[in-house]
């Protein structure tokens, strides 16, 4: 299994805020696909990047992946879910 952990940049909308990750690609149905957590943000950020139209990940070495949130988004919380959207950037 390939996983990713560390610092992040997300970037949606008018945001571009860096964040924890911990990122994961397994397969299903004989596809692979890539997951994880986000953590570490200010809940004003993840709110305008869940209300963008795309939200993007920028690992450290720039290479980047699209991913929607999983779940829904409650203030105060300390982690989300986050499902990735075509080839894992890690």
């Amino acid at each position: 299994m390939t996983t990713y952990q560390g610092p992040v940049t997300v970037v949606g909308s008018d945001v571009e805020a860096t964040m924890q990750a911990d990122l994961s690609v397994r397969a299903r149905d004989q596809t692979k696909i890539w997951s994880g957590q986000l953590s570490g943000y200010e809940d004003a950020d993840m709110f305008k990047v869940l209300t963008s139209d795309t939200a993007v990940m920028r690992l450290p070495d720039g290479r980047e992946g699209r991913f929607v949130l999983e779940g829904k988004l409650a203030p105060g919380q300390t982690s989300v879910g986050v499902l990735g959207s075509g080839p894992a950037p890690f």
